[in-house]
């Protein structure tokens, strides 16, 4: 009988962990984004660094983003890595961004550029304008044949 009153006792023990679980305890409530340090650059003639700042882990390309209260659209995320004791180490994450203004503005050059018409070769063969008549029509001269 001292086997089984062993294994109850060990049933009955529980232990708790001195850490608290990872959703904490209250699962209707969202936790924000993991965020890190990223060295913010300003894509724009010349190039300005704009300091570091902590964003999201997830902020890609295309994202607004809010530095200094003016707004500015993420162009590209590099990450840059040093070689150090024969392993590669990450250095650290820059975002090269533009102003919002300045971001909206060249998608709708871009966007003109496209469309124009006057980019684009005028078709061959037809370049004649409806209306007009060939010149070799009518006054004879190129004309072999009637001699």
């Amino acid at each position: 009988m001292g086997l089984h009153a062993a294994v109850a006792r060990a049933r009955s023990f529980s232990v708790r962990a001195a850490r608290p679980s990872r959703d904490g305890g209250d699962s209707g409530e969202r936790k924000a984004p993991k965020k890190m340090y990223y060295e913010v650059k300003q894509t724009t003639p010349p190039q300005r660094s704009l300091g570091t700042h902590k964003f999201p882990l997830n902020t890609h390309c295309g994202d607004t983003i809010e530095l200094r209260n003016r707004y500015f659209v993420v162009d590209k995320v590099t990450v840059h890595y040093k070689l150090e004791y024969g392993k590669y180490r990450k250095d650290d994450t820059r975002l090269y961004v533009q102003e919002a203004t300045r971001y909206l503005l060249n998608k709708h050059l871009d966007s003109l550029l496209e469309g124009s018409d006057a980019t684009k070769d005028p078709p061959r063969g037809g370049s004649e304008a409806p209306g007009e008549e060939n010149a070799d029509d009518g006054d004879g001269l190129g004309d072999e044949s009637s001699g």
